[in-house]
């Protein structure tokens, strides 16, 4: 399975590669070099993989889970500073002029961006879980290391290349080399866009209930959507390998087992080999889904007559005469035994974990001798424990992220408002998502169980952006209704190709045999579909209603 995993990620890899240079091509207009961002992140990418090597993170299925964020915030990172230096170089008398006020105005946008994202990641490193811990370093450091490769290798690429740009004049060039200036006529993506603007700040109230609505819908629903523990679901089921095992479980009528570990003072006491029989006896017979039991006691039985001695000592003489090989699995030392349950192969991973929870009750209710500690354990029991947390609590890491992000807004804005709205935007993407995965019938893997973070990371950064470049304009005598415009026109354009750049990328996934990769797929994509449409509805309409609401309030105070 793993193997089969491993081969099939290079084609969906090259596949994904593809799909993101058309969609730069397509939506990326009125830029030269439309496919340098994703070269760009490709560097950012590598610097994280070096990262991870010196120090020690290791790569898992869980943080396989961080590259659609790294490679979704950090082809925005690049894809604003090149549309912003675009932008400056149509309006500058030199190049060195359009870097100056490009790296001014993107570059603080992008680092409070990237500095609030990172305080949503901090907060998965309060999980139990190993592997989340090492996914929430990956995130903090390789968004770090992208806007790294964005700002100085993205940056100077671009710069150098206008320079040669212009001493060749290119005749295809967007630009007029003559008197330096670009074509004014907009783009069918800022044109759309600043439709969807004006429409949104002329109905602001019924945009937020309806959005308001369906999160809390969503945050209901989001608690019902399943989560997939039985990792043969995560492949086509007709592998071969997965045929042969099956067969093979049909064949010698065996299935997967559970393993009871006894720790005892002394393994020779007969009250303990006595119980193990009746409670052996007493699980086969009354649950279902366990047909057969196995452990030292059959070998103690046939070494005297069918019964079981009543002495410590006879026990140790029987213990004495059983072939080492034989007693290895089931007698360890002078205080361990083991007993296996054969469990139907059938059973899925909620239904493995329904029976755990039933032996837990039968233990505590069928009790055993005194001073001894029984613990229920196996492969399969550990990879649904792992699963387990995995997704248990990812909704309180979730909101621990939003609350981060909100003292961190605070922090650097100082302004309740300007904190309030980005974490508005982004929490109505957390509704949003839980109810179209239950309606949708998708479910949760190791995978996206921890997705919550590129919500935590890509919204937020979507909504800054806008909003920087929104009292930009606003700095420059703009009305609100005017700088919303504007900012949803100029950054908006940028963001859709970003966002779109990822959805078009992650989008190969769909199509993979592997049913953890659709999954995977499907989600990433949603989400930031969802982030998108949260950008361009809820964050114009949430901003132009507080502030207006603000300014009646100051200015009732003023009279």
């Amino acid at each position: 399975m793993k193997n089969a995993i491993r081969q099939a990620m290079p084609p969906l890899i090259g596949a994904s590669a593809i799909l993101i240079i058309i969609a730069l091509y397509m939506t990326f207009g009125g830029v030269r070099w439309r496919v340098l961002p994703i070269f760009i992140v490709g560097v950012g990418i590598i610097y994280t993989f070096g990262a991870m090597g010196y120090i020690g993170i290791p790569m898992t299925m869980v943080s396989m889970a961080a590259f659609p964020i790294l490679i979704g915030m950090g082809i925005d990172y690049t894809i604003q500073f090149h549309n912003r230096l675009e932008e400056e170089l149509s309006s500058q008398d030199s190049e060195k002029d359009a870097v100056i006020e490009t790296v001014k105005h993107t570059a603080p946008a992008i680092l409070i961006a990237y500095s609030i994202s990172a305080l949503g990641f901090v907060s998965l490193l309060t999980s139990s879980v190993p592997m989340i811990r090492d996914f929430g370093k990956m995130l903090f450091i390789g968004t770090f290391l992208c806007y790294i490769a964005a700002q100085f290798v993205g940056v100077p690429v671009i710069h150098i290349l206008a320079r040669k740009y212009k001493k060749k004049s290119f005749g295809n060039s967007p630009f007029d080399d003559k008197t330096n200036t670009k074509p004014q006529k907009p783009t069918m993506i800022e044109r759309f866009l600043d439709k969807t603007t004006v429409f949104t700040l002329n109905h602001p109230v019924p945009i937020l209930i309806i959005a308001a609505t369906l999160c809390v819908f969503g945050l209901y629903a989001d608690q019902s959507v399943p989560v997939q523990t039985d990792e043969k679901e995560f492949v086509p089921q007709d592998m071969e390998a997965l045929i042969h095992i099956d067969n093979f479980y049909k064949i010698t009528e065996r299935g997967e087992s559970v393993y009871l570990v006894i720790q005892t003072g002394d393994n020779t006491n007969p009250e303990l080999i006595k119980w193990m029989d009746s409670f052996s006896d007493y699980i086969v017979d009354s649950r279902s889904h366990v047909y057969g039991s196995r452990s030292i006691v059959s070998a103690v039985k046939s070494l005297n007559s069918g019964s079981i001695p009543d002495t410590n000592s006879e026990i140790a003489k029987i213990y004495d005469t059983i072939p080492q090989n034989q007693k290895a699995s089931y007698l360890h030392g002078n205080n361990l035994l083991m007993m296996e349950l054969s469990v139907n192969n059938d059973l899925d991973g909620e239904g493995l974990g329904n029976l755990i929870g039933h032996l837990e009750e039968d233990i505590a209710w069928y009790q055993s001798p005194p001073d001894t500690e029984i613990t229920i354990t196996g492969n399969n029991v550990v990879f649904t424990a792992i699963i387990d947390a995995l997704t248990t609590g990812r909704f309180a890491m979730t909101l621990l992220g939003v609350f981060m992000i909100f003292i961190g807004l605070l922090f650097v804005y100082k302004d309740w408002l300007k904190a309030l709205v980005p974490v508005v935007t982004m929490f109505m993407v957390i509704g949003w998502a839980g109810g179209a995965m239950y309606y949708s019938g998708l479910s949760y893997s190791p995978m996206t169980a921890t997705l919550g973070a590129m919500i935590l990371g890509i919204g937020t950064e979507y909504a800054i952006h806008i909003m920087e470049r929104y009292y930009e304009e606003k700095e420059k005598g703009a009305t609100s209704f005017e700088a919303m415009r504007e900012a949803s026109t100029k950054i908006g354009s940028a963001i859709v190709t970003s966002g779109l750049t990822t959805v078009f990328g992650f989008s190969a996934l769909i199509v993979s045999p592997f049913l953890i990769n659709q999954n995977f797929g499907m989600i990433t994509v949603l989400i930031v579909l969802l982030a998108l449409v949260s950008s361009f509805f809820v964050f114009p309409a949430t901003m132009i209603l507080l502030e207006n609401i603000r300014d009646k309030r100051k200015g009732s105070l003023d009279l």
